[in-house]
């Protein structure tokens, strides 16, 4: 059995009237990377790539670039393959972050065929059993807005089941405390409430922060600093008892090595879009065991990345909980598979068909020609 052909496509879904705006600025598309690993007998595998902002750069990565180097290759030998990526796009000469954005959607799609070609479910090759996961509502939702309307929005997910959300903060610490403040008198203890400042906190900020977070029972507090602020995160860390969280800026093992060195989180959002895709998300999350730390896997934007995030859960040792993207206009969640994954009264479980278990309907795909350029504009 050997790799017949690599293939990649952006797709994007522009917004209008619907715009979520959030730390990182107005969010005015929804974009999309598909990859897809077709073996010689015409098995295909489906994997997703994170967009980096730039998604018709990130599918000519994957197509004329790391793709053509994997071409004859066993699609079963995905450790070889992803170190033969790693030493001649990763480590030296390549794109840095890119190249592993871009081999995480190979990644991702090579477990997917591997599963259609043993008859498998990922979950199972992974060491795994399926589970019923618990969910929080994240995603691109819960954005900037007045606090009576927020409340509002969580509510409707509560009735819905859920039993955690995660709000998101970076915008001034005073109006994110009265955001959080609004939801916490709303639904009492009884709800989880995580904080993301997508890394827009200052140092001048955390006294605020630290107070609101402590006084409302927060969850998490989730990437209040850039990823390379380690320092800044442990001196935090050692200032309150609140979780700290990160990790979807992180690329790689050695990355979060020195995170979790520097005991500056308590969960690790490794994202499988990402950081290498489910083979290097599990291995980091396993060293996040070795620390005791809980994994918390970021979601990306379709329900592919839903899928693998589902699957790789399932055979955690240290899984926590399934971050469930309920952003109310997204085609690549809703309409991408004929059988996607539903939360079903705040928690998720993986189907058991071989491979991710979807059914991925790729006309649809015709109708999101890729936008290029940023799904996010700062300022508006």
């Amino acid at each position: 059995m050997k790799i017949a052909r690599i293939e990649a496509s952006a797709h994007s879904r522009p917004f209008e009237g619907e715009v979520l705006r959030n730390a990182l600025g107005a969010n005015v598309k929804r974009d999309f990377v598909l990859v897809k690993v077709t073996a010689d007998d015409g098995t295909i595998g489906y994997g997703e790539a994170h967009h980096g902002q730039n998604p018709t750069a990130m599918a000519e990565i994957i197509r004329n670039g790391i793709g053509t180097l994997l071409a004859g290759a066993d699609p079963f030998d995905t450790e070889g393959i992803w170190e033969r990526v790693r030493r001649q796009q990763v480590q030296t000469h390549g794109l840095g972050a890119g190249s592993v954005i871009a081999l995480s959607g190979i990644d991702i799609a090579l477990w997917d065929l591997k599963g259609k070609l043993l008859g498998q479910p990922v979950y199972r090759l992974l060491g795994g059993a399926h589970k019923r996961l618990r969910a929080y509502v994240g995603g691109l939702t819960l954005g900037f807005q007045p606090p009576d309307s927020l409340a509002a929005e969580v509510g409707k997910f509560v009735d819905s089941g859920y039993t955690a959300v995660k709000l998101r903060v970076g915008d001034t610490p005073k109006r994110d405390a009265e955001r959080v403040a609004r939801v916490r008198r709303e639904f009492g203890d009884e709800l989880d409430i995580a904080v993301d400042a997508q890394t827009r906190y200052t140092a001048s900020d955390l006294a605020e922060v630290v107070a609101y977070c402590e006084d409302h029972g927060v969850y998490w507090l989730e990437e209040p600093f850039a990823p390379d602020a380690i320092g800044a995160y442990r001196d935090l860390a050692e200032r309150t008892l609140v979780p700290l969280a990160a990790g979807e800026n992180h690329y790689t093992r050695q990355a979060f090595r020195d995170l979790l060195e520097a005991r500056a989180v308590s969960v690790v959002q490794a994202d499988c879009t990402k950081a290498g895709g489910i083979s290097e998300v599990k291995k980091i999350s396993d060293m996040a065991a070795a620390w005791h730390l809980a994994s918390a896997p970021h979601t990306s934007h379709s329900m592919l990345s839903a899928a693998a995030n589902v699957h790789l859960l399932c055979a955690l040792g240290n899984g926590l909980i399934y971050e469930a993207d309920e952003a109310p206009v997204n085609p690549f969640r809703t309409d991408l598979a004929r059988n996607p994954l539903e939360v079903r009264d705040g928690c998720i479980e993986p189907h058991d068909a071989p491979g991710l278990g979807l059914d991925i309907d790729e006309a649809m795909l015709a109708d999101y020609p890729a936008v290029p350029g940023p799904c996010y504009l700062p300022g508006r």
